[in-house]
């Protein structure tokens, strides 16, 4: 494609041609052969740019190689530096004269080292090779989409942009735990069990005495009682608690409501690398553990192990939930095009250019039987024809269109303007119709509705492509809100891009509470603990402040858990903005005064405008300025108490049935977990 340069170039070459060719040919040729020279110098070099172009853009081949800690791995682990070596091969006989050779790098990570972009010259049979180190902080998902190229001639005249596709997902682990984290939690002394609950009575290997038994052919020597055996006159052997490890299971919590956030800093991140933690701590014990998501509709589950192979697929199932993304029903199709048209312009850049991906100039057309008013105006043309009931009529039309007729224009003038004028006012109820119904229809020609229908089409045909619907497809899209705000969800949910949404519904009500999952949850519950064989430790991580009333089933299976022995320890995301419980919540009043900084922000802002205020307009702009801080402060505050009551209900709730309720931010949680089953490792009942 022609760049401004060339365009320029050109325009200026072909005016020089015709000043050469017709105005000065009896003066000087000069002209007309250096516009000549210059016009074929301007086609070879068109030539030649687009033989390399089709030879060797269309050809270059790429090869992606991922290295962490000195050789190629699968997968990376988040938090360390991983190495990235792109090498871009041009197979064919043309050589690139000069390139931009741009790696797309994975969304939500940070380049810690090198250049993902490459200015260079790329010889015939040769290849360029792209190295550069990235890190990601947060486990989840990486996606490299591909190379972006673009390539032109010496002089600027030409141009190409190809985007040379090859996707490329890998997964990010969350961290691995450092040497205190995985430090073991054996009993370092005995505990006295509390009423109620009893040790393992099984005999086994382990280092508490059980019981004393007489002597059976076969016992080993070394468990004989010497002592007991001397008061008795008879052989008595020692039986020891089985030493047993034990057994923990995470439910880990990824509805909605906690994939809200920035990549890579979501509460479900938050979550996923607390129960990372936790696992990688059990598996440093040798104990079991089990992993169970679950969201509004079902749960997942992980039976507990602890072998190597079953830690990878704990870390591999957190990473992927990580990478999850809210929906995207009730964005307007207008913000999901604006968020999908880029990417699809830069990943697809062949598939969406005008020339093969248009929308037909009558597409535009608004039609006015779509509207409620439009059988008004179809009514008022079907029953224009009436008029010519009425008597005279015809004849005043008649003359009223010869009176309007100029008589000093020619004869087939003067024909067509009676005929017009006649036309239009025999009818006037029809002509008014007419008129509004080609307004109307004009209208989708131009402004903001054109250009987002065209931008719809472009995406619904690529859509189609994709899918393999074909032309029903892209009016499907076209047609229907919901399936086009559902097929861009995937869009950008494949391509790892986010799309704002809205966090209340039209009628003012949050649209992220999930009620349901405290069912699914409560559900996974009961079948874990059904089941059990012994002690079990159920840590839940899950976003349970807001549920309420909702919470009843996951409350009743905390009571179930609980009547068998069983720990349960809930931990929940605490939002940043939010002080904790235990913070003191400063009443706000309009006698407080003014915020020393809204205060400078005010008085700056008469004078950011070139004006000088007056006292009194400062005081006016102050006292404004104050009350919507205060008013600021006072909502705030009250959200904030109110999520605090929220928190301690459920507190409340679990505490009566045996549960304990923690956030995330309140000291370590993993060390918590390791605390619980430490204590659970020594009071073990028989099931």
């Amino acid at each position: 494609m022609l760049t401004a340069r060339g365009w320029w170039f050109l325009i200026v070459l072909l005016l020089m041609l015709v000043i050469g060719a017709f105005i000065t040919p009896y003066f000087s040729v000069v002209p007309a052969l250096v516009s000549l020279t210059l016009l074929a110098w301007f086609v070879w070099e068109w030539a030649l740019f687009h033989a390399r172009s089709n030879g060797a853009v269309s050809r270059l081949g790429v090869t992606r190689h991922v290295l962490q800690g000195g050789r190629e791995v699968p997968m990376v682990w988040a938090g360390l530096g991983f190495e990235v070596r792109v090498s871009i091969k041009n197979p064919g006989s043309f050589s690139i004269p000069f390139g931009v050779f741009e790696d797309r790098a994975a969304v939500a990570t940070e380049i810690i080292a090198g250049s993902k972009q490459a200015f260079a010259r790329l010889e015939a049979r040769e290849s360029l090779e792209i190295v550069y180190t990235l890190r990601c902080p947060a486990p989840g998902v990486l996606r490299f989409e591909g190379v972006r190229v673009r390539v032109a001639d010496f002089q600027g005249f030409f141009y190409r942009h190809v985007f040379l596709r090859v996707p490329v997902e890998m997964l990010v682990l969350p961290p691995l735990t450092d040497d205190k984290g995985r430090q073991r939690a054996t009993k370092r002394f005995n505990t006295l069990p509390p009423p109620g609950i009893h040790r393992l009575r099984r005999p086994g290997s382990g280092s508490e005495l059980l019981d004393l038994r007489d002597y059976r052919p076969g016992d080993p020597p070394k468990m004989i009682a010497w002592k007991a055996s001397a008061r008795r006159d008879r052989l008595i052997t020692k039986e020891f608690e089985s030493d047993v490890p034990v057994r923990a299971v995470l439910f880990l919590d990824t509805s909605e409501g906690v994939r809200l956030g920035p990549p890579g800093n979501t509460l479900l991140t938050r979550l996923a690398s607390v129960a990372a933690a936790v696992s990688q701590a059990a598996a440093g014990n040798r104990d079991l553990f089990g992993l169970t998501t679950f969201d509004e509709t079902e749960a997942k589950v992980i039976p507990p192990a602890r072998t190597q192979l079953h830690m990878i697929n704990v870390l591999r199932q957190l990473a992927e939930v990580s990478a999850l993304q809210p929906s995207a029903i009730g964005v307007p199709p207008e913000q999901l095009i604006r968020r999908a048209n880029p990417l699809a312009h830069e990943v697809y850049p062949e598939l969406m250019t005008k020339k093969i991906n248009s929308l037909p100039f009558s597409r535009l057309w608004i039609p006015l039987l779509d509207r409620k008013y439009g059988w008004v105006i179809l009514a008022m043309i079907l029953l224009s024809p009436l008029l010519l009931m009425v008597k005279g009529w015809t004849t005043g039309v008649l003359n009223f269109a010869g009176a309007r007729t100029p008589a000093p224009w020619p004869f087939l003038l003067k024909v067509f303007w009676f005929f017009l004028v006649f036309a239009v006012s025999i009818f006037p109820p029809a002509t008014f119709a007419l008129i509004f119904w080609g307004l109307h229809g004009v209208r989708g020609w131009f402004g903001i509705r054109r250009r987002e229908l065209t931008r719809r089409k472009q995406l619904s045909a690529l859509f189609a492509i994709q899918d393999g619907t074909g032309a029903s497809g892209v009016e499907h899209y076209i047609a229907d809100d919901t399936a086009f705000a559902n097929r861009v969800s995937q869009f950008l949910q494949r391509h790892l891009l986010r799309c704002p949404v809205p966090l209340y519904d039209t009628e003012g009500r949050y649209r992220f509470r999930c009620p349901a999952k405290a069912t699914v949850l409560a559900n996974a519950m009961v079948r874990a603990v059904s089941r059990a064989r012994d002690n079990e430790l159920y840590v839940i991580l899950a976003d349970l402040a807001e549920l309420g009333p909702d919470l009843m089933p996951l409350v009743r299976a905390c009571r179930v858990a609980c009547a068998r022995h069983h720990h349960v320890l809930v931990i929940v995301p605490w939002p940043s903005d939010v002080p904790p419980p235990d913070h003191p919540i400063i009443e706000v009043d309009e006698s407080m005064g003014i915020d020393p900084t809204v205060a400078a922000r005010a008085k700056t802002t008469g004078q950011q405008k070139g004006k000088t205020p007056s006292v009194r307009q400062q005081r006016t702009v102050l006292i404004a300025a104050a009350r919507r801080s205060v008013m600021m402060r006072t909502v705030r505050d009250s959200l904030t108490k109110q999520y605090h009551e929220l928190f301690r209900n459920l507190r409340r709730e679990l505490g009566r049935v045996g549960g304990t309720v923690m956030r995330v931010n309140d000291g370590d949680p993993v060390q918590h977990v390791l605390d619980r089953l430490d204590r659970l490792r020594g009071m073990r009942s028989r099931r």
